[in-house]
């Protein structure tokens, strides 16, 4: 058993960053003349994993010759340090173990060397698809359903799980624990209205390590700013930690996607559901008053489903509150889709960025002095994606994709 590891240490300035990449389990000969190019690192509220991706030259003609079966469900450890952090009161270092699951992309750059990547994952992402959960709960809140499902069928060690009304009778019927907790999501309301619950993961805050989280729109948008970042023009961009490097607005509204989703130009969801009881063979119609000109029953988009609403008491069951989370649920997911995307830009590295964070940008007026009047744009964002990228030679950025915090209220 060997351990390899490479540090990127050759930062050409104070804004650089070290960076060591270690294995547990591979020979020392599969490690031999083998150098880190990049480190990507990436986040997001839509996916519950991490994106682990490191890129290696190798050189071909070792003696013995290299097995690269060797990395496979190996640990890989990737140890960053921004020194330059520390002054400004932020956390200069981000400490990562992931295990190998697949190595692509081998290809000859010259006729002694090759390049490939080695991408790596939460052992949770493992677990999920190896596992199976039959399960039922009894007038269970759908957050504490998440709670044993993913500590204790998905093996998650550090769990973020905010409390979701209404508790409900629920049967897993041998799906997969990240199914099971998707479901979960689409019933939880936060603070019995809101029906926004995402779940995703994280590197994680100081030590705690990868981190699912089980988090509301509405309470995530409610965070404070972790950090001010504003549009630096200066020479010492990288070494300023509230630089904007590069940014641009993908999409600052859109009335008529918002129109197909159920959100009306005031944003005002507009979406109709119908319920159907089957024990007392009741119709119900909810949110009917949106139906402009009269011609059909409803508006928006229309749902449909069955519903123990009035009858659950006469089944001994919990009632399921339809009603609350099926007809919001699309029109606030749709704020997240890749074409809502309403701020993308690049800053310098930082540990402390994750997705689920809040972020507040302030680009001022260069005409109006002092500089305290803010252009269109600037304001609080929520961090949608994220990925921290580390290159040979120390530079490191963080790109990230926001969108604007009110998606916590339900509109652009």
């Amino acid at each position: 058993m060997g351990d390899y590891s490479s540090e990127l240490s050759e930062a050409h300035s104070d804004s650089g960053a070290n960076f060591l990449v270690t294995f547990d389990g591979v020979p020392a000969s599969d490690l031999d003349q083998v150098t880190v190019k990049e480190v990507m690192l990436g986040e997001s509220l839509l996916t519950p994993g991490l994106q682990t991706s490191v890129k290696f030259d190798s050189y071909l003609h070792t003696v013995p010759p290299k097995m690269f079966d060797n990395f496979k469900n190996k640990n890989m450890y990737i140890n960053i340090e921004k020194p330059s952090l520390k002054p400004w009161g932020i956390n200069e270092k981000l400490d990562v173990r992931q295990r190998i699951y697949r190595l692509d992309d081998r290809r000859l750059i010259n006729n002694n060397t090759e390049r490939f990547t080695l991408r790596a994952c939460d052992d949770t992402q493992l677990t999920d698809p190896a596992t199976l959960v039959s399960k039922s709960w009894k007038c269970t809140a759908p957050s504490d359903i998440v709670w044993d499902v993913l500590g204790g069928c998905a093996g998650a060690k550090m769990m973020d799980i905010e409390y979701s009304d209404y508790p409900r009778d629920y049967i897993a019927e041998n799906i997969h624990p990240f199914q099971v907790v998707s479901q979960q999501a689409g019933y939880a309301l936060a603070d019995g209205s809101d029906p926004s619950f995402l779940h995703y993961m994280t590197y994680g805050d100081g030590d705690n390590g990868p981190t699912h989280h089980f988090r509301s729109l509405k309470n995530l948008s409610e965070q404070k700013p972790i950090i001010k970042y504003f549009y630096n023009e200066i020479n010492n961009a990288l070494a300023d930690p509230h630089s904007i490097l590069t940014y641009r607005f993908p999409c600052d509204f859109d009335l008529l996607s918002d129109i197909l989703n159920g959100i009306d130009a005031e944003g005002r969801n507009i979406n109709s559901l119908v319920l159907f009881d089957p024990i007392n063979k009741a119709f119900s119609l909810f949110n009917d008053s949106f139906n402009l000109f009269g011609c059909g029953i409803g508006s928006g988009v229309v749902k449909m489903a069955i519903s123990n609403q009035n009858t659950y008491k006469q089944q001994d069951m919990c009632p399921d509150y339809a009603k609350e989370f099926l007809q919001f649920r699309q029109a606030r997911m749709a704020l997240l889709n890749s074409d809502k995307i309403a701020l993308r830009m690049t800053v310098p590295f930082n540990p402390e960025l994750h997705a689920g964070k809040t972020i507040e940008v302030s680009l001022y007026n260069k005409e109006i002095r002092p500089n305290k009047v803010e252009n269109y744009g600037s304001g609080k964002y929520l961090v949608l994606h994220m990925f921290h990228h580390i290159i040979q030679g120390g530079l490191a950025t963080t790109t990230m994709d926001c969108v604007a915090s009110t998606v916590g209220k339900g509109i652009v």
